[in-house]
């Protein structure tokens, strides 16, 4: 398609967040030289992730406590501004061996405003926002309400495709069921191929999904299928965001990832604190927050959710 040509978006559409992740495959000269620090990129993703989790419990439990608001308002401002000051990312200039030093302030990511029907209209359940999967719509959030998005695509360094799978829940037996999964997100990058360049460009190496369900990237929760389809075509080239990760070899990892942690509100966690105070006498000494399979290979879970005598056994 001619340059002229190409639907350049107007600035309704879409976020942009200041980010810097190296893409595997470089489109533009400059960005070839940078691909070994790729890896130190990932890590400044997750620790940002995490860092951004970690400070919206900060201000949500802030909010409970007015008379201090203002100090530790600054105290978290200060926190986040010494971290981005001593966070500095080496990128190559004209030479691998020549280096300099940037902050994350550099960093650009583009978030596709996509219609409704890929995120919105999911969070009709409200179990969308707050279930084990939620990652999806958390990271989406923070992405929008981050003071550092730009509005000029051309300047993006990673494009964020907000496609929600993971808020289908059966009316069986109220799990998150993502068989439509694959055809939704084929869908959404269909779109935004035909209306944005920016995909055909690299074809989608610096494009980022969120995977936060079983297997992740395969997009499956039956691991016999995941791990038989493997990571659809379409995505077999982007960055996936997701909960599943292995130390050995495995289908659903064939794919440039982030293991990100699973999705727990911060407002339950300050609940619990303030409920249950961290120097408190325990009665509960194991939680399991997954589900048991109809017939589970490992029955673990089971077995020992019944031991209640041993267990206060151990407690004595």
């Amino acid at each position: 398609m001619d340059q002229n040509h190409k639907k350049k978006p107007s600035k309704n559409k879409g976020y942009y967040v200041k980010m810097k992740l190296m893409h595997k495959h470089g489109i533009r000269p400059q960005q070839q030289e940078k691909n070994h620090f790729h890896k130190y990129y990932k890590w400044i993703l997750w620790l940002s992730l995490s860092l951004y989790f970690f400070t919206s419990y900060l201000i949500s439990n802030n909010n409970n406590h007015n008379h201090n608001n203002n100090i530790k308002h600054h105290q978290i401002t200060s926190t986040i501004k010494s971290l981005s000051q001593s966070l500095s990312i080496k990128k190559t200039t004209s030479s691998p061996q020549t280096l300099q030093k940037t902050s994350l302030k550099n960093l650009k990511i583009f978030v596709y405003d996509l219609p409704p029907k890929y995120n919105k209209n999911w969070l009709k359940n409200p179990r969308c926002k707050t279930h084990l999967f939620a990652s999806e719509v958390a990271i989406h959030r923070a992405l929008l309400t981050s003071d550092v998005r730009t509005f000029d695509p051309y300047e993006a360094d990673f494009f964020f495709v907000p496609v929600y799978v993971s808020c289908n829940f059966s009316t069986v037996n109220g799990f998150p069921a993502i068989g439509h999964a694959r055809s939704l997100i084929s869908s959404a990058v269909k779109l935004i191929s035909t209306e944005y360049p920016f995909w055909n460009r690299s074809t989608g190496s610096d494009h980022v999904f969120v995977a936060s369900h079983d297997f992740g990237s395969c997009f499956h929760t039956l691991e016999d299928v995941a791990m038989k389809d493997g990571v659809p075509e379409i995505t077999k080239n982007s960055i996936v965001l997701q909960t599943f990760g292995v130390t050995y070899d495995h289908p659903c990892q064939k794919v440039e990832h982030v293991v990100i942690p699973p999705f727990v509100s911060p407002e339950s966690v300050r609940n619990t604190l303030e409920n249950f105070p961290v120097n408190g006498r325990r009665d509960i000494w194991v939680f399991f927050r997954g589900k048991m399979e109809v017939h589970p290979k490992n029955v673990s879970g089971r077995f020992y959710s019944n031991e209640d005598s041993d267990m206060k056994k151990i407690q004595r």
